[in-house]
């Protein structure tokens, strides 16, 4: 894997996936189905990617950063708090909150995890668990189920 420095986000990411944004400026659909669960996610377009919100008693962040915003609502000192996998064992949460959103289905996010390089996985909102979909990007978009 080959990374790229964006200028737009100000990091490190994978070229397969800046390749893929500027080839789905307005974002796209891409149906997988990992660990016998079938998902249809909403993969960002640049814009929505840099579009800032805010959570009421937390904080602001861009999309691509939110992953910060509900790790804080888990504890102020996430370095020593962890998300729970069923696939991988306890995952820190100071680890989950600099993941890279990508994407999103149904409030869970789709991110890009920098620490296990930048490997594909899920953060449902509603229990605060990860999952790891792929090794990469690029196996993502190979396992993609078409719409």
């Amino acid at each position: 894997m080959s990374l790229a420095f964006s200028e737009t986000f100000q990091q490190e990411l994978p070229g397969s996936y800046l390749q893929f944004l500027d080839e789905n400026p307005e974002g796209t659909q891409i149906e997988t189905s990992e660990h016998d669960d079938a998902r249809t996610w909403t993969m960002m377009g640049q814009a929505a990617l840099l579009k800032r919100w805010t959570m009421k008693g937390v904080g602001e962040a861009a999309n691509y950063e939110c992953l910060k915003l509900y790790t804080h609502v888990a504890g102020e000192n996430i370095a020593e708090l962890y998300a729970q996998s069923a696939h991988c064992g306890p995952v820190k949460l100071d680890r989950v909150a600099r993941g890279f959103v990508i994407g999103h289905e149904n409030g869970d996010y789709l991110y890009l995890d920098p620490e296990a390089d930048f490997s594909v996985w899920a953060y449902e909102h509603d229990g605060g668990e990860v999952t790891k979909i792929s090794a990469s990007f690029e196996q993502f978009l190979n396992h993609q189920i078409g719409l």
